[in-house]
């Protein structure tokens, strides 16, 4: 699988964005697709948000900021999306199908980012 986002870095796709040569949905299928193909042997990413993340990108409505369009992913163990399910790899809260109240500073940051 040829991917020609994978290598860029944050700033290289968020330039990618600004001139656009790539738009916010073609970095999100992008990631995505790099994450379907890793993640049965990595299991890295628990509760893909895939859907939110395309809606988010196929809306416009994402903010202006030096990383507009760049996908995120969300580790849980140090930030947590109002709504969204966080565990921090705890069984206990995973079993009790917590979710974060609130968004902590970090993501509220990376609102400018489009979260997988």
């Amino acid at each position: 699988m040829h991917d020609e986002f994978a290598d860029p870095d944050a700033t290289a796709q968020a330039e990618l964005v600004r001139k656009k040569k790539a738009s916010p949905v073609e970095l999100i299928d992008a990631a995505i697709a790099r994450i379907e193909l890793l993640n049965p042997r990595l299991n890295a990413v628990i509760i893909p948000f895939f859907e939110k993340a395309r809606t988010r990108a196929n809306s416009g409505a994402i903010p202006d900021g030096p990383f507009k369009g760049v996908p995120f992913l969300l580790k849980d163990l140090i930030c947590a999306s109002a709504g969204d399910p966080i565990y921090m790899g705890m069984r206990l809260l995973r079993d009790a199908c917590f979710v974060a109240p609130r968004d902590t500073y970090l993501a509220s940051k990376v609102s400018m980012c489009t979260v997988v």
